[in-house]
C-alpha cells in the first residue's frame, strides 16, 4: 500500500478552536494525524472528549487532508464509526483496547485503511494475531502515550528490528519523539511513516519544519 507522505504532522486538539488553529498552520500539506484521547485509556483527555462534542463538526476543516485518526480510547469502535463519518481515511487501533476477532470483523465491514499500535510495555508477540488483516503497524517511540514532547524510548529500535525480521512485508509507522535528532537513526530502518508532533507543531513555522524533516528522511 502507499501513503501520502513519509512525514505526517500530529496534533492533539484540546478544543474545536484549538483544532482550527493547529490545522491553519498545516494548510497545503498532504496529511494530518489526529490523536484522540478519552482520559480513560490514558490519563490525558483531548477534544472531542474534553468538550463532549461531535467529531462530525470537523469534516469540512479536515477534508483537504488525508486524515489518520489515532484512537487512544477505551471504547474504540464507537469512536471509529464517528470518525469514519467525519472523513477518516486511516484509523489506528491500540491492541490493548480491542481483541483480534473484533477488529477483524470491523475490517471486513468497513472500507478504510487500518493500523494497529501497541504501547512499549506490551509484548510484541501480542501484535502478531492482528497482522493477517491490518494494513500497517504503528510502534511507539515514547514510553507514555497521549502527550507530545516526551523523551525518545530507545527500546523501540529493537522492536522495529524484531518486527522487520519476523514480518518484513508489514509497513511500519513510528509515533513519538520523532525529530531531527532521532530521524537519522530511525531512517536506517526505512520505515514507511514517521508521525511527528512537537517537532512540527512546536516550530515557529510548522510547514517549513515539515519540509526540513521530509528532506532529512529522504536524504
Amino acid at each position: 500500500m502507499s501513503f501520502s507522505s513519509p512525514i505526517v504532522p500530529a496534533i492533539i486538539p484540546q478544543s474545536f478552536a484549538d483544532l482550527q488553529n493547529q490545522i491553519s498552520k498545516l494548510r497545503g500539506l498532504p496529511e494530518v494525524h489526529v490523536d484522540v484521547v478519552d482520559g480513560v485509556f490514558v490519563s490525558a483527555c483531548s477534544w472531542p472528549y474534553s468538550h463532549h462534542e461531535s467529531v462530525i463538526t470537523s469534516f469540512q476543516l479536515l477534508e483537504p487532508f488525508s486524515l489518520e485518526v489515532d484512537l487512544m480510547v477505551e471504547k474504540p469502535l464507537p469512536a471509529a464509526l464517528e470518525w469514519l463519518k467525519a472523513g477518516a481515511d486511516q484509523l489506528v487501533f491500540h491492541i490493548e483496547t480491542i481483541a483480534p476477532a473484533v477488529l477483524e470483523n470491523f475490517v471486513q465491514q468497513h472500507d478504510v485503511t487500518i493500523g494497529v499500535a501497541l504501547s512499549s510495555n506490551t509484548s510484541l508477540e501480542t501484535l502478531y494475531p492482528y497482522l493477517p488483516f491490518i494494513d500497517y503497524v504503528q510502534l511507539m517511540g515514547i514510553a507514555t502515550i497521549g502527550a507530545q514532547g516526551q523523551p525518545f524510548d530507545i527500546s523501540v529500535l529493537e522492536r522495529i528490528s524484531v518486527l522487520r525480521e519476523n514480518h518484513p512485508h508489514i509497513p511500519i509507522s513510528i509515533d513519538g519523539s520523532v525529530n531531527a535528532e532521532t530521524l537519522p537513526q530511525l531512517k536506517n530502518f526505512s520505515l514507511e511513516r514517521y508521525i511527528v508532533g512537537s517537532a512540527i507543531m512546536g516550530a515557529d513555522n510548522p510547514r517549513e519544519a515539515y519540509r526540513t524533516l521530509t528532506a532529512l528522511v529522504q536524504s
